[in-house]
């Protein structure tokens, strides 16, 4: 009985670390890339968030453009979409308005680290497309959240419910949140650069 309560704890750790650690179902970045960044200069992360997976799935992806080959996924996590407009657990809808609560697509890049009016510490955001140029107004952020934090791996095909955890900002769990903030601060080249956008 103790060997299988061992076994069953082992797989459940492994599991755990697992879903840390295997990117799944990784976009196409190169195409994505050039959709959204005219910028032909690489930074030395970019992070892309494709908000047509399902929310407990990973749908945000880092990858290091430090290869002279081609840049290299490192890490990928879940992120929660905004609460507001008609946008279910399935499907967000976009906005860049002002008080929509609603994910906007497009480009950003991270700004540094700030305190949120609650007092949580999250990573300022600058939308530098159309389709999110508000994005400092709404004070969209990176930030940390409990509810993605309580995933402990992917579940296929399946939704976080919708809540206020996010009201537009990127919400996260606690472990992608400081890998975000770790690859930002290597960054040395430019401001990491953050897309976001809705696949085919």
């Amino acid at each position: 009985m103790k060997k299988t309560i061992k076994c069953i704890g082992i797989v459940i750790v492994s599991c755990i670390i697992l879903s840390f650690c295997i990117p799944k179902g990784e976009p196409d970045w190169f195409h994505t890339r050039s959709q959204y960044i005219s910028d032909e200069s690489y930074n030395d992360y970019d992070i892309v968030v494709d908000f047509s997976k399902p929310s407990c799935e990973d749908r945000l992806f880092i990858y290091c453009n430090k290869s002279w080959i081609e840049p290299e996924l490192i890490y990928s996590g879940v992120v929660l979409h905004g609460c507001g407009g008609k946008s279910t657990p399935s499907k967000p809808e976009f906005s860049n308005e002002i008080g929509s609560n609603c994910s906007s697509l497009g480009e950003y890049t991270l700004e540094g680290i700030v305190k949120m009016k609650n007092g949580m510490e999250a990573i300022k955001l600058k939308g530098w497309s159309d389709t999110n140029s508000n994005a400092e107004k709404r004070g969209i952020y990176i930030h940390p959240s409990i509810m993605a934090t309580l995933l402990p791996f992917n579940l296929p095909d399946m939704n976080f419910p919708l809540t206020k955890a996010s009201e537009g900002c990127f919400a996260v769990s606690y472990h992608t949140y400081n890998a975000i903030k770790s690859y930002m601060k290597q960054d040395t080249k430019h401001k990491t650069k953050l897309i976001a956008y809705y696949g085919e």
